[in-house]
């Protein structure tokens, strides 16, 4: 009886250490995936939550669909986007009104190439929660196909879009 005690505590003691050990839902462990410096300071990143990807995978198939509602309902009240030529998009007025005028003038279709969910405390103590992401671009502009990569860095805030910052590069075209 002794003996089946005894295996039986280690069992138990070994499956704690284990759990501890290799993490899962309940482990309070960060995982550092990199490093921030935008404040002059390094600081850890962490690896994120998932649930940040969806909301940016669903404001992506919103552009696809051309929903612009969805797009608006999206963002945060004080959205902000840097586009690649360096123009800046402030307000989720101007971001409509930009899109609108894209999409009638081209049809841009996008493919995911990969995100990474990661989160840093600011200097004030603060969350941020990004989604760093790369899609590949298809564009028809005036009957001529126009391909680029394009790497998005978006900070979302209370579940809605806050800052995206995209950097593009032309790609040749696919066939």
């Amino acid at each position: 009886m002794n003996k089946v005690l005894l295996v039986a505590s280690l069992l138990l003691v070994n499956q704690l250490s284990f759990s501890a050990h290799h993490g899962g839902e309940h482990n309070s462990d960060k995982v550092i995936i990199g490093y921030d410096t935008t404040e002059g300071v390094k600081k850890p990143l962490y690896g994120g939550s998932l649930e940040n990807i969806k909301i940016w995978e669903d404001y992506i198939a919103a552009h696809t669909n051309r929903d612009l509602n969805a797009i608006r309902a999206a963002n945060a009240e004080d959205f902000v986007g840097w586009a690649p030529n360096g123009q800046v998009i402030e307000g989720s007025d101007a971001h409509i009104a930009f899109l609108a005028e894209w999409f009638a003038n081209s049809d841009p279709q996008w493919t995911h190439m990969y995100s990474i969910a990661n989160n840093f405390i600011d200097e004030n103590g603060k969350l941020q929660e990004w989604v760093t992401t790369e899609w590949a671009v298809k564009d028809l502009v005036n009957g001529v196909e126009v391909n680029s990569q394009e790497v998005f860095d978006v900070l979302i805030e209370d579940g809605k879009i806050k800052y995206i910052y995209v950097t593009a590069r032309p790609t040749l075209p696919t066939n």
